[in-house]
């Protein structure tokens, strides 16, 4: 998607997902919290291979059903996270000490 070939989309693919990598390492550093951390990459991955989904290594390499799960699944998954994290907030805050 991004130029065409193949090793540049791999190339940009894996520099983005060293990057979520790095900020997601960073969160986990700064609050301590996995659950966070967890849900921050699996946030910030599908939207690197959901910005990149139209890209012709995943036609060159048959992973066509990485894309469909990249497209409905995963954020669903990303969705049932995001809830845990909210029902764990409320469940922390409204806790009796």
């Amino acid at each position: 998607m991004f130029w065409s070939s193949v090793g540049r989309d791999f190339y940009v693919i894996g520099i983005l997902l060293i990057i979520v990598l790095i900020m997601t390492l960073f969160i986990y550093l700064k609050t301590k919290k996995k659950l966070l951390s967890f849900f921050s990459f699996s946030f910030l991955a599908n939207l690197v291979f959901w910005s990149n989904a139209g890209a012709k290594v995943f036609s060159v390499y048959n992973l066509k059903w990485f894309i469909k799960f990249t497209l409905w699944y995963w954020p669903y998954i990303n969705l049932a996270l995001f809830a845990l994290l909210i029902i764990i907030f409320f469940k922390n805050k409204y806790a009796k000490k």
